[in-house]
């Protein structure tokens, strides 16, 4: 992966916030944090990445194996390999394991329907 040293110091900088609350992003499909959105600058690399990071919490959050990572489950595996050894210290590997109050959010925004509008 070619992703900009400054921005993986970005992401290695975030900082755990306990009372941080999930949003379900509907487009990526998984819970993002409050606090996981950096306040520097990413490069294009760098948001792609961390969308990935995210992306792939979502599919442990659901309980997905490897295999059905999206439509190209080596590039995300390869892609969460690579955080793991990279920027292990980023806070979103802290919630691998969703709270009750977390699960109900993830839940229905797995649920959504747009015409619930």
């Amino acid at each position: 992966m070619n992703i900009p040293e400054r921005d993986l110091n970005v992401i290695r900088e975030l900082s755990f916030a306990p009372n941080a609350e999930p949003m379900f992003e509907i487009l990526k499909y998984c819970l993002i944090w409050t606090d996981e959105y950096p306040s520097d600058y990413l490069s294009a690399e760098g948001r792609e990445f961390l969308a990935d990071l995210w992306i792939v919490r979502g599919f442990i959050h659901r309980s997905l194996p490897r295999d059905q990572w999206g439509l190209d489950p080596k590039y995300f595996k390869d892609t969460w390999d690579f955080g793991l050894t990279n920027v292990p210290q980023w806070i979103g590997f802290e919630r691998l394991v969703l709270l009750d109050s977390n699960k109900a959010v993830l839940n229905k925004g797995l649920t959504f329907d747009i015409s619930d509008l």
